[in-house]
């Protein structure tokens, strides 16, 4: 389980991350940060406070990520869409409690997607939180296009060749995830990538 660092110094944003993406949230002016080496991103006011005399950034979600260069039947190192693209895997997101809501996790995965040029797969495991954030992002973002993928069988959904983008409500929710102790879906993950860059590969799926 991810624990989220409470802040970060100045010298350890300027050393270890990349600002991806400024915005304003609640009159506040928020930096997404990327730690391409680790790898690790994040969400952090972009003013700095005294914490203990100390000035530091406040971090308000974090996301854990793991590289990745193969999956199941290699299937990462062969993809050709993948080719010019880091893959990584999620391990763990959180954002404050008093933040939730506010579409903080999905806008870490947009930066790091469009931003970035990252693929983003999902764990192999997931628990309701992360179930939500993908069943979200697939619905409602306009900007990333989300893919099942059984890494057994190296191939997408619908496992015919071809691979349709899953919108949070066109693939069978029992095809996809698993309830504890039940492992059937144990092999299958989501791939996150930027819609514009696969738009000539893909199938949409039918409204």
């Amino acid at each position: 389980m991810i624990v989220m660092p409470t802040t970060y110094s100045p010298m350890t944003v300027s050393r270890a991350f990349r600002v991806v993406e400024e915005f304003e949230l609640s009159g506040r002016v928020l930096n997404v940060i990327y730690d391409s080496q680790t790898p690790r991103a994040a969400i952090i006011e972009a003013d700095v406070e005294l914490f203990d005399g100390i000035p530091r950034h406040r971090v308000i979600a974090a996301l854990d990520l793991q590289h990745k260069v193969a999956l199941g039947k290699d299937i990462v190192a062969v993809e050709r869409c993948w080719e010019d693209a880091t893959v990584v895997q999620v391990d763990g997101v959180c954002v404050e409690r008093a933040e939730r809501e506010k579409g903080l996790a999905t806008r870490l995965y947009e930066a790091l997607v469009l931003r970035c040029g990252v693929t983003l797969v999902s764990d192999f495991e997931q628990y309701d939180g992360g179930k939500m954030l993908w069943q979200k992002i697939a619905r409602e973002s306009d900007q990333i296009a989300a893919f099942v993928l059984d890494i057994e069988q190296g191939a997408f959904w619908p496992y015919d060749g071809t691979r349709v983008i899953y919108d949070g409500g066109c693939i069978p929710e029992e095809r996809i995830w698993s309830q504890s102790p039940d492992q059937t879906c144990r092999s299958v993950i989501l791939v996150a990538e930027n819609k514009k860059r696969v738009s000539q590969l893909i199938e949409e799926p039918p409204r």
